[in-house]
């Protein structure tokens, strides 16, 4: 068994176990981030029977503040599975994750397959390669980690901690409005309103880094894939009881925590 398929076997143990977050170790510390994705793609695959295929991407630590906390120089990716993608509104059990965080996101719907190519995706090349744009949630499974000391080979290996996205209503007039710069709105019943803006999250630039991403890995994404671009405000973690929802342009995505 290869040192990636031995990462893998631990974290699934450790997910269905409903282990806390540990950083991986000894002869299980990834050598470099190469054999961390490597690790990350042998999880997934053993985790998809469980939660089903991959059917959309994800981003981490696209702020370089955090970046420069785990000691990295770009953004890290991860994967979305089939079960864990919800259609809002929705109830969301906080029973269901050790420690739930919430994430106010962009998902962008790929109108077709984008297979590897030479040549770089750039911000503004991305736009012709996206069906829908939506305000979505990510349901972050940090397995409560203490970020004093987060590991960025431990979280790449983790899948990027993505426990799931929920997908709000299509933004109508997406083409006519420059996605860097939307005014958005995160609201939480009992909780004083926090307007944002979409740009906070650069969602084309960070698309078209995903997209290279794969690409330099060798591998294709596939039409209706969900890429979701970076949180524009600071991650939540929400109680049983908490309301949520994320306005962006008319759109709306909405959840109930149980």
């Amino acid at each position: 068994m290869t040192k990636a398929a031995q990462i893998a076997e631990k974290l699934k143990a450790d997910w269905l176990d409903r282990k806390p977050y540990e950083t991986l170790g000894g002869s299980l510390a990834p050598d470099d981030l190469a054999q961390a994705y490597e690790a990350q793609a042998a999880f997934q695959a053993a985790m998809l029977e469980r939660r089903g295929a991959i059917v959309g991407r994800k981003i981490a630590l696209s702020n370089k503040a955090l970046q420069e906390m785990c000691g990295i120089d770009q953004p890290v990716a991860g994967g979305i599975f089939e079960h864990e993608l919800h259609q809002a509104p929705t109830r969301i059990a906080t029973g269901d994750f050790i420690r739930l965080g919430l994430e106010f996101e962009l998902a962008l719907e790929l109108a077709k397959d984008v297979p590897p190519q030479q040549k770089e995706h750039t911000a503004s090349s991305v736009r012709e390669l996206v069906a829908n744009v939506r305000p979505a949630f990510e349901l972050i499974e940090d397995r409560d980690a203490d970020y004093r000391y987060l590991d960025v080979m431990t979280l790449v290996s983790d899948n990027a901690w993505c426990g799931g996205v929920v997908l709000g209503s299509p933004i109508e007039n997406w083409r006519e409005l420059d996605l860097d710069a939307i005014e958005s709105t995160v609201v939480q019943a009992g909780v004083e309103d926090k307007v944002t803006n979409t740009g906070t999250a650069s969602p084309l630039t960070f698309l078209a880094w995903v997209l290279n991403h794969f690409s330099g890995r060798g591998l294709s994404l596939k039409a209706g894939e969900h890429i979701i671009t970076g949180s524009a405000a600071r991650t939540r973690f929400p109680k049983s009881g908490d309301k949520f929802a994320y306005h962006v342009a008319g759109a709306v995505v909405e959840i109930d925590v149980d």
